[in-house]
């Protein structure tokens, strides 16, 4: 087949799961009755662990007043709280809400665990090699996607020229 094509059919198959994934994430989010952007920020921080609103918005991306928004969200859906910081009285951390780890797993649950069965047909060193490929193409993907922001907010050049308005 050659190495060429071969490459090429890796990326085309990338694009399809990221697809597949957006559509997953939109009716996941949708049977939760929140928003994707606050599925995905619900998701860093059970993750992550709690953080405050501007460690938040830098994770997903969101202007810190726009965090503050998505938390406001989070909190009134049940999915995250604000709690003081133990270590600075002063600073409020987001953390993940009791109920939220239960309510996610109940949409994702079936996810992960046909996800696991998947895998069993994979060995030790297969699994290595997709953990590996799998965080290579996340830095890869989070680099693009930063520079994709940095375009939208003015801080360089990016890699396309800006859309005009109404376009064709």
């Amino acid at each position: 087949m050659g190495r060429k094509k071969l490459r090429q059919q890796v990326i085309e198959e990338l694009r399809a799961l990221g697809t597949a994934d957006d559509f997953m994430n939109e009716a996941a989010a949708a049977l939760l009755g929140i928003h994707t952007t606050d599925m995905h920020a619900g998701e860093v921080l059970d993750r992550e662990g709690a953080m405050t609103v501007g460690e938040l918005a830098g994770a997903v991306g969101l202007s810190p007043g726009a965090a503050t928004a998505l938390v406001d969200r989070l909190e009134e859906a049940g999915f995250a709280t604000r709690v003081q910081d133990a270590a600075n009285r002063r600073r409020v951390l987001v953390q993940p809400s009791k109920d939220a780890g239960g309510r996610a797993y109940a949409v994702f649950g079936p996810l992960i665990r046909n996800t696991a069965t998947f895998l069993e047909r994979y060995s030790e060193q297969e699994l290595i090699l997709i953990r590996d490929f799998l965080r290579g193409a996340q830095v890869v993907i989070t680099e693009h996607a930063e520079t994709l922001r940095d375009a939208q907010l003015g801080r360089g050049p990016g890699p396309y020229p800006p859309l005009e308005s109404g376009g064709s």
